[in-house]
């Protein structure tokens, strides 16, 4: 499970070649598909560029966590 502000990067098996191996934050959890439990829960990632997307937590890869003070 995820925290919001954790480091990670998206996996090469991402259905979208285009996200593939890029990195962004955990911006907040997105929650679970009520219909289809096997991906797991979902979260919105914040990428470099500002843009917001959605992913299930199969296709991320924890980099690094979050520090909390």
């Amino acid at each position: 499970m995820y925290e919001v502000g954790d480091l990670v990067q998206v996996n090469n098996d991402c259905a979208v070649t285009y996200f593939r191996g890029r990195i962004a934050l955990v911006a907040k959890a997105a929650g679970h598909d009520v219909t289809d439990h096997s991906q797991g829960l979902y979260y919105s990632l914040q990428f470099s560029d500002g843009e917001e997307h959605i992913f299930p937590s199969i296709e991320l890869s924890l980099l690094s966590k979050a520090e909390r003070k």
